[in-house]
């Protein structure tokens, strides 16, 4: 990838997508229909014991969230 095809966002323009992606997470785990930006599939939710890793997919893999939870107990 040449490094005229890369951009430079500005502080708000992050801040915007970042709050888009965290609306668009709370939404589907909420159980809402949410429709992919990209192709306009609707996008699926992946739990952790799905077993695939946990986060928002898009059917076409056009889209996806990733998501990260925290050890909640630890084995001794």
């Amino acid at each position: 990838m040449g490094r005229d095809m890369l951009t430079r966002r500005s502080r708000e323009e992050i801040l915007r997508e970042v709050k888009r992606i965290q609306r668009i997470r709370e939404k589907v785990m909420a159980g809402e229909e949410v429709k992919c930006p990209n192709c306009g599939q609707t996008l699926m939710f992946f739990g952790k014991d799905s077993g695939k890793h946990p986060g928002i997919y898009c059917p076409t893999d056009d889209f996806e969230i990733l998501i990260e939870y925290d050890h909640l107990s630890k084995e001794d």
